[in-house]
């Protein structure tokens, strides 16, 4: 008796949001490494030595405010009442007085707001320089500020998935996940992307909609925010 062994395929499944634009968030996190430079920065200007153990002593501590902060609406009284939680769990350790615990905790606080702004500031000042598009129902690429520069995908509407596709993400997708979310081949990816690109210059005046790099794949310029109608 022959038997015949079939090969079974592996298959991946990926999910992703179409209707989702491409945007900046507006969560601003911060490391652990940024905490406890905060942290022993604040002990030693106020007079506490050997910052270093204390730090290391109270790593779980630390941890937790970590997560408290980055948590925490981006104002200095939140962050002010995040820190005086930590200065709390010190306090017997640290062997310092009431003023001078609302002093170190008030320094923590500073530094994590204006931390927070200057990320807010970089954030917003990229926000602002970014080109607004639109993809309508019908597959009609266009400036937000001036419908007339369209580039009408109708009828590509291979190329129109990988616009909505490559939309959901928020880097780079590898060539070979990207084929296989689109539906099509690598070499058709690599096509799409040159030919979509020209479309977009000669069509709305926009230079490398979609770019890519090698070992990563591809990804939307974040010069630029699709809008999916």
């Amino acid at each position: 008796m022959t038997m015949t062994m079939k090969k079974v395929a592996k298959t991946t499944k990926y999910k992703f949001n179409i209707n989702r634009s491409v945007g900046v968030s507006s969560t601003y996190i911060f490391s652990i490494g940024d905490i406890k430079k905060s942290v022993k920065t604040a002990l030693k200007n106020n007079g506490v030595k050997n910052s270093d153990e204390i730090i290391k002593r109270h790593e779980a501590e630390i941890i937790e405010l970590q997560e408290r902060i980055n948590k925490t609406d981006t104002k200095f009284e939140n962050y002010k009442k995040e820190t005086n939680k930590l200065i709390a769990d010190l306090k017997d350790e640290l062997r310092i007085n009431k003023q001078t615990a609302l002093q170190i905790g008030r320094e923590m606080a500073k530094g994590f707001y204006d931390q927070s702004q200057k990320i807010r500031s970089k954030k917003k000042s990229t926000k602002d320089r970014q080109i607004l598009l639109c993809l309508s129902a019908d597959g009609d690429l266009y400036l937000e500020s001036d419908k007339t520069k369209c580039y009408p995908m109708s009828k590509e509407k291979m190329r129109e998935k990988l616009i909505k596709v490559l939309c959901s993400a928020k880097g780079y997708i590898k060539t070979t996940e990207l084929a296989v979310m689109v539906g099509t081949t690598n070499q058709s990816i690599r096509n799409s992307k040159l030919e979509i690109n020209r479309k977009a210059k000669d069509r709305i005046n926009i230079s490398d909609l979609v770019i890519g790099r090698d070992g990563n794949g591809y990804r939307l310029n974040p010069k630029y925010k699709i809008k999916i109608l």
